[in-house]
């Protein structure tokens, strides 16, 4: 942060030249009664000093700062120089001036350059809330996780999260860059979904031009992390679902005939062979995502029922027998979702 007297132009002086670029002043948030102008790039606002140094210390000290020369004006009033972009600028004022009433409608675009200002210049409580809304999208906990997942997936069934969530590429950035390990974890178990389809160590924006490039050490560990979910996830084939017996209070064991009594066995055996069917991802194309795939081995048990109606399908198990794996299902999913940050080498105070 400096202040400067000279905005008449950029001066590069090159071979005796100069370029003059004429600051704009920002339609918005330029007030008649500010007392401070604030430039950014090409930009400068017309803001009020004491709502800056209210919301950040980092401001407020800098302007106290007796190194800091206020006798440059522009506009007739000191000018703070910030080395940001403009238009990160004026979402940090928006925000600071309370024009977003409702952080959960703005879009990650805004809510990155939210949480990278308010992290630069030590604006805590909207910091704070930036996290908040980003971790409904890239959540600590299973439930808020299992959301994300229902409101990516239309009424047809099919699963799309591109583009209303972006990259988890861009995510892990942002979260290495503003100091927020808590969004690593659920980014670091979505980019691992990508493979191995397709080895992923960079992403294109095509839509603002924007490259964003994994580290290799963080491609090392996407793959770390997927093999031990994937192990997870053949465990649990082996001991939960294959060779499965029926509850001790199976409905059916009591059939007049074998075949009604090995019902539900048959039915557990028909999910054993779903899912290695779906190995190459031919069913619903989601076979790299295990904490799904333990989730949906339950679902094939209930999908299509009707309520108040008795399931008579061939191959689904009695309702005591449907019920006692559900439990084992949901304690398995919240070990899986438990590990996420151990297996991906993340260490993270909160999570769960």
């Amino acid at each position: 942060m400096a202040l400067n007297g000279d905005f008449s132009s950029n001066r590069h002086g090159a071979a005796g030249q100069e370029d003059y670029e004429i600051l704009i002043r920002h339609p918005e948030l330029s007030f008649d009664d500010a007392n401070i102008a604030v430039v950014a790039g090409h930009q400068y606002f017309l803001v009020h000093k004491g709502l800056l140094c209210h919301h950040s210390a980092t401001i407020r000290h800098s302007l106290r700062s007796p190194r800091v020369d206020i006798g440059r004006l522009l506009e007739g009033r000191p000018a703070l120089i910030l080395h940001d972009s403009p238009e990160e600028l004026a979402h940090f004022l928006r925000a600071l001036y309370g024009f977003c009433l409702n952080m959960e409608d703005i879009d990650f675009r805004t809510a990155s350059a939210l949480l990278r200002m308010s992290t630069k210049y030590n604006v805590e409580h909207l910091r704070k809330e930036v996290l908040r809304v980003l971790a409904l999208s890239w959540p600590i906990t299973l439930g808020l996780w299992e959301t994300r997942e229902q409101n990516a997936t239309s009424a047809s069934g099919v699963y799309a999260p591109r583009p209303a969530l972006p990259h988890p590429i861009v995510i892990i950035e942002l979260a290495r860059e503003v100091n927020a390990p808590e969004l690593l974890p659920s980014a670091f178990y979505d980019l691992s979904r990508y493979l191995p389809s397709q080895i992923v160590t960079g992403y294109v924006d095509l839509i603002r031009g924007t490259a964003h490039q994994l580290a290799t050490e963080d491609l090392l560990r996407v793959l770390r992390g997927k093999e031990q979910a994937a192990r997870f996830f053949s465990t649990f084939i082996v001991n939960e679902i294959e060779g499965r017996t029926p509850s001790e209070a199976c409905c059916r064991q009591h059939a007049p005939n074998p075949n009604g009594q090995r019902a539900c066995q048959i039915a557990f055996e028909a999910i054993n062979f779903e899912l290695i069917r779906d190995v190459n991802g031919m069913v619903c194309n989601r076979n790299s995502d295990p904490l799904f795939a333990i989730s949906d081995s339950f679902m094939m048990q209930t999908r299509d029922d009707l309520p108040g109606v008795e399931n008579m399908a061939v191959y689904r198990a009695c309702e005591v027998c449907r019920l006692e794996y559900g439990t084992v299902v949901e304690a398995l999913r919240q070990e899986f979702w438990r590990k996420i940050p151990e297996w991906f080498e993340l260490e993270i105070s909160v999570w769960g």
